[in-house]
């Protein structure tokens, strides 16, 4: 059975693998049908949903050839098999060296002790005008 020393333990390890830019070691933590949801929007305005290992290895692929990344649980509930965390998260741009720090939240589910969906809440406005800004410095 999953407790929260564990739970914590899964999410802190996809957190980490992230930082270090070791993608696979991220999709570790992950099942195979794995289900992502970002409150901020992708590139056509949705919010941004990834569903399957393989289409989060391309997004973090993508990710981490353009920015430097970081992240690390700041606290972590769990309750009824869903964790609830709040991260600190930092990007900066490889070209123009242009950065984004923020909290996120996190609601994360399990199953046979991976990660097997994760929402996440972002400052909506303040991502999509970094994404915005690091779009227009790198344009010709």
């Amino acid at each position: 059975m999953l407790n929260c020393e564990t739970a914590r333990a899964i999410a802190d390890e996809a957190h980490r693998a992230f930082s270090a830019g070791d993608v696979e070691a991220v999709l570790e933590t992950y099942t195979d049908d794995f289900y992502f949801k970002r409150n901020a929007e992708d590139f056509i305005g949705a919010p941004l949903i990834i569903e399957g290992k393989d289409a989060m290895r391309s997004f973090l692929k993508n990710i981490m050839q353009k920015a430097e990344c970081m992240s690390f649980i700041d606290s972590f509930t769990f309750h009824s098999g869903i964790g609830r965390a709040r991260a600190l998260y930092y990007l900066k741009d490889r070209q123009i060296g242009t950065s984004y720090t923020a909290n996120l939240r996190q609601i994360i589910t399990f199953r046979n002790m991976q990660i097997a969906t994760m929402d996440v809440y972002h400052d909506r406005a303040r991502l999509n005008a970094f994404f915005r800004l690091i779009e227009r410095q790198t344009s010709p």
